[in-house]
């Protein structure tokens, strides 16, 4: 059994909830778009646009994971 120090729990902590943050609101605001009174992510972004918030939602991901590693 491994025994990491305290630190590196509470960094854990802090990337989970901090990549959740990030990747939320974008993925939630995906869905949403599809009401048609909202606008859509690619009607805000286009096109070109949209590796900015994808590169957000896969940085969000990543805190994510390394965050709930060994949970």
């Amino acid at each position: 059994m491994k025994t990491n120090p305290p630190i590196l729990g509470t960094i854990k902590k802090v990337a989970r909830i901090l990549g959740i943050a990030m990747f939320l609101p974008v993925f939630l605001w995906f869905f949403i778009g599809l009401f048609p009174n909202v606008p859509s992510i690619i009607d805000v972004f286009g096109m070109e646009g949209l590796r900015y918030p994808t590169g957000i939602v896969i940085g969000g991901l990543m805190l994510a994971a390394f965050g709930f590693e060994d949970f």
